[in-house]
């Protein structure tokens, strides 16, 4: 039991310090989105592009690998870089669409973005499931069921990107945004019923 206190306050010790430079890189990394226009810039690889490239990046490593670490959840930090990644690439650099979902000239953007939003939240709210699950269920198995809170982590990234692509259809509004969670929510219980549960290792 000494021992495995010890593993969780050195693991404190060092999660503290992450979490504040996570914090000063994301600072970094909107100001430059805000600050600097490097949607036009004359080089996309220039010196300043590859500096953007590498701190978003960075940012989305160093942010999501202590909350895999911490809560043994494999996967989150590429998952999360991955999205945040492209989701500031997207903001930043490339060209805002003008047209809909399905005009030719933006739908790539509109497919990055999607698939970024997806990525990004599914693994935002994946560590909040986990550590409520774990907090808040009684039963064991369930409590620490990770492919459990991974699928309902990506229900909930499907959720948030599906509501993008009807924005960008422009044929969001809220019976369709009430139809697509209660769907969801159907295919959530099903899961529940017909598949076991796998604990952290």
């Amino acid at each position: 039991m000494t021992e495995h206190n010890q593993k969780i306050d050195a693991s404190r010790n060092w999660l503290l310090p992450l979490a504040l430079l996570a914090g000063l890189s994301w600072a970094l990394v909107i100001a430059m989105v805000i600050g600097l226009d490097l949607a036009r810039g004359p080089n996309l690889l220039s010196p300043l592009h590859l500096i953007f490239h590498g701190m978003a990046l960075v940012t989305g490593i160093i942010t999501f690998f202590p909350l895999e670490k911490r809560l043994d959840l494999p996967g989150l930090t590429v998952e999360g870089a991955l999205g945040s990644w492209l989701l500031l690439v997207t903001i930043a650099i490339i060209p805002a669409p003008t047209g809909t979902l399905l005009d030719p000239p933006d739908m790539p953007v509109y497919a990055l973005m999607i698939f970024a939003v997806f990525l990004l939240v599914s693994a935002i709210v994946r560590p909040v499931i986990a550590a409520l699950s774990r907090r808040w269920l009684a039963l064991k198995a369930w409590a620490r069921d990770n492919r459990r809170a991974r699928r309902e982590a990506y229900e909930i990234g499907l959720f948030a990107a599906m509501t993008l692509a009807l924005a960008a259809l422009r044929a969001l509004d809220p019976i369709k945004l009430i139809a697509l969670a209660l769907m969801l929510v159907l295919v959530e219980i099903i899961f529940l019923s017909l598949v076991g549960v796998e604990s952290a290792t």
